[in-house]
């Protein structure tokens, strides 16, 4: 079943249309949830999610493969919780060597699909102190660091720059949705502030101390390249973090891609309570 959108802002190119027609060739779902599955949250959710057709990114136009330990390259559509969703199992990132159209093809397929809600979730630091390991954090507004602007050379139908306010780029309702739920289920939760870094390496102290003055709660290399896009295209956005490592601890990769598996049974679980009340929020 084809989905009939508006014109809306882009790049210029077809990648989304033509991804989407060869996920309608093995599925009719019509998914009204996009989700960006998060270092870990697959396997959280792999006995919710009721897949319907599974995608390699392989088998979609200008998808490349993720190179990153953790992101699988699958893409899903089925139901969780009943919601038809169509869940991205693998995200790209800027370090890896990726333009910004790529990540913003996440939040393109899923809106050609037909998704008019898009959750992002991603493994966090935390940046401040008191925010412990395994704590999901529900954005509330980010800043983007990363030197690039995603929606550069987007236009809109008449040619003109794609210019999207921000100043609720994670849908309010949604927030307070998920804050309700999270303390209902007894999952520690609480609202933050997204830093978005270029990568891979992590932050010096004196970056952490600067991301902190500048409002930032958690840092992280991903997210904002795909919820600009979303947003530009009208999508409402929630975004759901884990946070792998508290303020002021040594990092490294192999920690993260751990602590992020077992933080991410919480993330999970919100996601499984939430999504059905998500549209009447």
């Amino acid at each position: 079943m084809s989905v009939a959108t508006a014109p809306m802002p882009g790049p210029g190119d077809d990648l989304p249309q033509r991804a989407a027609e060869v996920v309608r060739a093995r599925s009719a779902a019509v998914p009204r949830v996009g989700i960006v599955l998060g270092s870990g949250l697959a396997d959280a959710l792999a006995d919710a999610l009721e897949v319907d057709a599974s995608l390699p990114y392989a088998e979609l136009p200008g998808f490349p493969v993720p190179g990153v330990p953790g992101h699988a390259g699958v893409l899903s559509v089925g139901r969780l919780a009943g919601v038809p969703v169509v869940a991205f199992g693998g995200r790209f990132h800027l370090y890896e060597g990726y333009p910004m159209d790529v990540p913003a093809l996440l939040p393109r397929l899923a809106h050609a699909l037909g998704a008019r809600t898009f959750i992002v979730t991603a493994a966090v630091g935390g940046l401040v102190e008191g925010l412990d390991a395994g704590t999901v954090v529900v954005l509330r507004d980010h800043v983007n660091l990363m030197g690039e602007a995603p929606l550069r050379g987007w236009r809109t139908p008449d040619g003109t720059p794609a210019f999207v306010p921000m100043r609720d780029a994670y849908d309010p309702a949604l927030v307070e949705l998920a804050l309700e739920r999270a303390s209902v289920l007894g999952i520690e939760a609480r609202p933050g502030v997204y830093a978005a870094m270029q990568g891979p390496a992590y932050e010096t102290p004196a970056e952490i101390a600067f991301l902190a003055r500048a409002g930032a709660t958690v840092v992280g290399m991903s997210v904002v390249p795909e919820v600009l896009p979303a947003r530009a295209l009208g999508m409402r956005v929630l975004g759901l973090c884990s946070v792998t490592n508290a303020y002021g601890r040594e990092v490294t990769h192999e920690e993260v891609v751990r602590v992020a598996r077992e933080a991410a049974i919480g993330v999970g679980n919100l996601l499984v309570d939430l999504l059905p009340r998500s549209e009447g929020a």
